[in-house]
């Protein structure tokens, strides 16, 4: 369970770095090793909180949308 959770963060990170144009969506697949349906929940995850981040008048910072996104796959790591 704690490798998939640490590949679905990859996936979230990579995700990011995609929705800010960093590296391409074919390119974030790849660093993150999950697959596309995978990569898909991830991508929405990273959106979701950007919104929020948003929405909360806060700066959406790279490590915030990060670290918003994948705090269920932390909680999860740690059980």
């Amino acid at each position: 369970m704690a490798k998939e959770n640490a590949r679905k963060v990859l996936g979230v990170t990579a995700a990011v770095l995609a929705q800010m144009g960093h590296i391409s969506k074919e390119e974030a697949l790849e660093i993150s090793g999950v697959d596309a349906k995978t990569y898909d929940e991830a991508a929405h995850k990273a959106q979701m909180a950007e919104q929020e981040l948003k929405s909360a008048k806060k700066e959406a910072s790279f490590y915030d949308i990060v670290s918003k996104a994948t705090s269920e796959y932390f909680g999860l790591m740690n059980k």
